[in-house]
């Protein structure tokens, strides 16, 4: 998944998540509802 990819280039970087979100060929709107989404026991991976 590149969601998290996505988060770090934000974080520390600053790169856009717009800029990110379309180089990857993907919406904002995707990245952003899996931001909203808790996170499973199963993925075992905390969002910060």
């Amino acid at each position: 998944m590149m969601f998290p990819l996505v988060h770090e280039l934000a974080a520390d970087r600053r790169i856009p998540v717009a800029v990110t979100c379309r180089v990857l060929g993907f919406s904002k709107q995707a990245y952003f509802t899996w931001r909203r989404a808790p996170v499973s026991s199963a993925t075992g991976t905390t969002r910060t």
